[in-house]
């Protein structure tokens, strides 16, 4: 994320150093990326529980952008919303959950999941509240939690069967992940971390999203009168090195296709996130995957994350120059992180 606002965000990401290699809890190098790209397989049958139509859908859509051999479904939850959801790989497979950031989509995890379904893992990608193809209600002050988005999925994988299951999350998909984690540990027999920390309280990052700095942007919730958030900001919030240019252009057209509430529902539910207290109950392996130019969360907060998870096996895995979305920063760091993913969620006993 570059823009022009962050200046001095940016310059800050460059006093964060690597802290150790992947897979372990304290190594001396970060990871460096690799640029090979394995084609993706095929998908296959989606779960009786939901309906099910071929991915991409219509066109002209942002979610015609992007090329991938996997199903999309959708399903009622309990939870009062319908989800939208994809998957990939062979059925009989590890089963992972990849769950996307904040203003994302499956567009997030489109250059990652083939390369896994490529592996033999099977991958259910949804899209949260408030994003994609999904339900986006109300969420009033409160906005979309980390405790609503987590009881979204798992009731997700109720209705698809899917009893355990390895969580993946990026930025606020591994704030759920964390959740998960937390409260539903009989379901995880590992986790995965991408982008993550502690908690958002305090954070300035998104502070600024929130409440603007009063000058070039007033916040996501300071344009009432427009109902619409600028589209300087959605190009600067969007921008990627992804080599991809569809790839780009779907990023940005899905932030576009937001309706204005929702850009203040799922940043503000991110605001009272804390469980700087309560990580110490996990006590499942964990992988934390980190771009060592993450504007967002810093050393600092990489450091904090390990120490609170005091009860688990950590294993840590910094990606040299890689940003906050590391996983879509470049083809190479696609590759190191999906390979990364491959090798901790390999040793799964599921």
């Amino acid at each position: 994320m570059r823009r022009k606002w962050l200046a001095y965000f940016l310059a800050c990401a460059m006093l964060l150093s690597a802290l150790g290699g992947c897979g372990t809890q304290q190594g001396t190098e970060p990871q460096t990326a690799s640029s090979e790209i394995p084609t993706s397989s095929e998908a296959s049958t989606p779960e009786e529980a939901s309906s099910q139509t071929s991915a991409p859908e219509e066109e002209g859509d942002w979610s015609t952008l992007v090329s991938v051999d996997w199903e999309e479904n959708n399903v009622d939850l309990d939870t009062g919303i319908n989800m939208t959801y994809l998957t990939c790989g062979p059925e009989d497979g590890i089963p992972l959950l990849l769950i996307h950031g904040a203003t994302d989509s499956r567009v997030s995890w489109s250059q990652v999941a083939p390369k896994l379904a490529d592996a033999g893992f099977r991958c259910y990608i949804p899209e949260l509240r408030g994003h994609g193809k999904t339900d986006k209600p109300d969420a009033g002050e409160e906005g979309y939690t980390a405790e609503t988005h987590c009881a979204d999925v798992l009731n997700l994988m109720d209705k698809l069967g899917v009893e355990k299951f390895i969580p993946v999350g990026h930025s606020l998909g591994s704030l759920i992940t964390q959740e998960i984690m937390v409260t539903a540990p009989e379901r995880v027999e590992r986790g995965i971390l991408i982008s993550s920390s502690t908690k958002m309280a305090g954070n300035p990052m998104l502070d600024w999203i929130l409440n603007g700095d009063g000058t070039d942007f007033l916040g996501v919730s300071g344009y009432e009168a427009e109902q619409q958030i600028p589209d300087d900001f959605i190009k600067s919030w969007t921008e990627t090195t992804n080599e991809d240019p569809n790839f780009c252009e779907a990023v940005y057209e899905h932030a576009c296709s937001l309706p204005y509430a929702a850009w203040y529902d799922i940043f503000g539910g991110c605001a009272a996130f804390d469980n700087t207290e309560r990580l110490s109950s996990v006590t499942c392996p964990v992988d934390i995957i980190w771009g060592t130019a993450d504007v967002f969360f810093s050393q600092e907060d990489e450091d904090n994350l390990q120490k609170a998870l005091s009860n688990a096996e950590v294993n840590f895995c910094p990606i040299e120059g890689a940003s906050h979305n590391i996983h879509w920063d470049s083809e190479a760091t696609c590759e190191a992180v999906a390979s990364e993913i491959e090798r901790f969620a390999g040793e799964s006993t599921l």
